[in-house]
């Protein structure tokens, strides 16, 4: 087994050397390095699809190597290691999958984009730095690679720079997710120091997992340092209120929000979130916090999507309420369902994004008011599409189906054991799921039905790639006009094959698994295995609730999913009661007055996005920028240069005073004085030398004489 999963660290190091090699020589490549970025991520998925294999099919087996150093001593090791269970592998297949039909769908929509090859550069760069979060053995490596996530996302969310609306977005994204990351920085620390003495590696996830399931970490450790590792995932995973940063994330190019919201970025909390979840689950209280934030913004995000007519601020809304069911299926003990919601919703999440960048490329505009009547020139776009939505949807028997259930499921058998948490993830999940279901057939009947109303050639100012460099149409003044055609086989494949995997990637956590391994069994561990949440039995009995009737709720694996057939037929009447109800609105075309902003106040809170981005200006933006800014200039300019001048003019005066006193009084003086003396001595003293032989011999009788007195005189 180890001879396939040892070279597991390939998998990051492919794209990560695809970067490099882009950025050395794409430019003189014929295809300006986007061959390089395609074989390198082809060939980690093909990695990355036989670790799958050798890791699903035994279950449970997990293979850690790391490269240790004790650069401190006293028995204190960091590593450089990876950690490779069925969680990486499902991460592996995930992000190399995306990332390979972002690569492919790239090559089409960015043709002709002056920044091409740094384009693949930073798609590599950006998919190497989520592989690497997931393949870390420790919450250090973890927190590098997190942060290049969050540095590859800002510059390619900015990649169309030259517009100040697309860099406060990029600047945006970057800010509010580094105010989240000092909670995670915080909360690694937090853990790390309560793993002192108890481990040599403190930051390693497995030491620190055995650690809390056996009670050895102390629960004040486990409840501050998850609750600030949580902070981190609201920023990161866009869940309120922190959520703020990732529609504006739309004014990056269309492929690369499929990247950030299907694969990568997003998903990074939850999956450290799933990683951790055997220490999380220690607590009543990180996982009733963690289940009311994904329950407020699996809701509340999603009817913001209501009231938008931009297709990618739509999708990226439903990707802020997804997350939410997946943070959500975290707090009610949901282990395998909030994994198995973001392997999916990877899928048809991507579908959505690359499909909304095939409109975007045909009618030059992100505005779906300015769409319609596209079923018939864009067949595959439409069925694709289509498909993406009903999987979004959680419409039976699509991969969304599946795992939205479990999700629902889940919250139900929290529910059993006393925690209203579980009852309001199935029943605003429910409604969730109605709302999620209403705004999609409102995009779908708007995009696809009656007659094509809008005007090809308003662009979108690049936010969503409006300019259609395929075709070279905006050489000949005649293409602007030219009806909408189907995209090109570059961005066909990729849509096909996502459309495939939307409707058949649920099947591996369906109940038509009930005999084989499923998803559940290739995602678990030895530790996830045996958890029970410590806490359950005590609260239960305080709730009137007996935990040892609940059966298999008390433990995080609740074994193969059954079906559901209550679930099934509310499922199924709150999707036609959505579409009947979109289709009275928009089966027609168009309203002259769209009917989500005639609700009153609910509409103006959902226009005014609850007034969080107003008052993140107010509070946050204008204090920094106007005072905060101010205050640190005047501080730079009259007390920092005033103390850096004024240092200046008195080492110039200590300068001038040391020049004249010491160099020239005591120095100079000193060596001109010796000069001097032996200047006067050698004058006199040269008096006799006078080369006179007889003044010689009468200056020896002298001496002679004078010697002879004082010998006789000391006598």
């Amino acid at each position: 087994m180890e001879s396939v999963l040892a070279l597991a660290w390939l998998v990051p190091v492919l794209p990560l050397a695809s970067a490099a090699v882009v950025a050395a020589t794409g430019k003189r490549l014929p295809w300006g390095g986007a061959e390089v970025g395609i074989l390198s991520v082809g060939a980690a998925l093909a990695l990355s699809a036989a670790i799958a294999w050798e890791t699903f099919t035994n279950p449970g087996e997990t293979l850690e190597r790391a490269f240790a150093w004790s650069p401190l001593g006293g028995g204190f090791v960091l590593e450089l290691g990876m950690l490779v269970d069925g969680l990486t592998a499902m991460m592996f297949l995930l992000v190399t999958l995306v990332s390979l039909m972002v690569h492919v769908y790239s090559r089409g929509y960015m043709e002709g984009e002056a920044r091409f090859t740094y384009y693949y550069a930073m798609l590599s760069l950006f998919t190497f730095s989520m592989l690497l979060l997931v393949i870390s053995n420790n919450t250090l490596q973890a927190v590098v690679g997190w942060e290049l996530v969050g540095l590859c996302s800002f510059l390619l969310i900015g990649f169309y720079w030259e517009e100040k609306s697309n860099q406060d977005a990029a600047n945006k994204a970057f800010l509010t997710t580094k105010f989240g990351d000092v909670g995670l920085i915080v909360g690694v620390i937090v853990l790390s120091a309560g793993m002192l003495g108890l481990s040599d590696t403190p930051f390693n996830f497995g030491e620190t997992i055995d650690a809390a399931v056996s009670g050895e970490l102390a629960t004040g450790t486990i409840v501050l340092g998850m609750l600030l590792i949580f902070v981190g995932c609201i920023s990161k995973s866009g869940q309120m209120p922190l959520h703020v940063w990732l529609p504006d994330a739309m004014a990056g190019p269309t492929p690369v929000s499929a990247l950030i919201h299907a694969a990568t970025m997003v998903t990074a909390g939850v999956f450290l979130l799933a990683r951790l979840f055997p220490v999380l689950a220690q607590s009543a209280l990180v996982m009733g916090v963690i289940a009311v934030v994904g329950i407020l913004t699996l809701f509340f995000g999603g009817l913001l999507a209501l009231v938008q007519d931009d297709i990618k601020k739509i999708l990226a809304y439903s990707t802020i309420s997804q997350l939410g069911y997946m943070v959500a299926a975290i707090g009610v003990g949901g282990y395998t369902a909030s994994i198995f919601h973001l392997f999916t919703h990877g899928f048809f999440k991507a579908l959505l994004f690359l499909g909304a960048g095939s409109l975007i490329h045909a009618v030059h505009s992100n505005d779906i008011s300015a769409m319609g009547g596209l079923r018939r020139p864009m067949p595959v776009t439409f069925w694709t599409f289509t498909i993406g939505s009903l999987a979004l949807a959680g419409f039976p028997m699509t991969a969304g189906f599946f795992s939205k259930d479990e999700i629902l499921v889940s919250g139900d058998l929290w529910a059993l054991n006393g925690f209203a948490t579980g009852t309001y993830v199935y029943w605003v999940g429910i409604a969730a799921a109605f709302v999620t279901t209403f705004y999609m057939a409102r995009a779908w009947f708007l995009i696809f039905t009656g007659e094509h109303r809008g005007a090809p050639h308003a662009a979108d100012a690049h936010g969503g790639h409006g300019a259609d460099h395929d075709a070279q149409a905006d050489a000949h003044a005649d293409a602007h006009h030219a009806a909408p055609n189907e995209s090109g086989r570059w961005m066909l494949v990729p849509l096909v094959v996502l459309a495939v995997l939307s409707l058949t990637a649920g099947l591996i956590g369906s109940p038509f698994l009930q005999d084989e391994p499923n998803f559940e069994a290739w995602t678990a561990t030895e530790v996830i295995e045996g958890t029970t949440y410590p806490f359950l039995a005590e609260y239960a009995a305080g709730a009137g609730v007996v935990a040892a009737e609940k059966g298999p709720s008390a433990k995080i694996l609740h074994g193969p999913p059954t079906w559901h057939l209550d679930l099934l037929g509310i499922v199924l009447a709150a999707f036609a009661g959505a579409v009947l109800l979109a289709w009275r609105l928009y089966g027609k075309g168009l309203p002259d007055e769209d009917p989500t902003l005639r609700m009153g106040p609910l509409s103006r809170a959902l226009v005014a996005k609850y007034g969080f981005d107003a008052a993140g200006y107010r509070y946050v933006v204008v204090p920094v920028r106007d005072r905060l800014s101010a205050w640190a200039t005047r501080v730079s300019n009259d007390v920092i240069d005033g103390v850096v001048g004024g240092t200046g003019a008195a080492a110039k005066r200590l300068a001038g005073v040391t020049y004249a006193t010491v160099d020239q009084g005591i120095i100079d003086g000193g060596v001109n004085g010796a000069a001097f003396s032996a200047a006067w001595w050698s004058a006199r003293l040269r008096r006799i030398q006078s080369g006179d032989v007889q003044r010689y011999a009468g200056a020896l009788v002298a001496g002679v004489v004078l010697l002879v007195l004082a010998f006789v005189a000391i006598r």
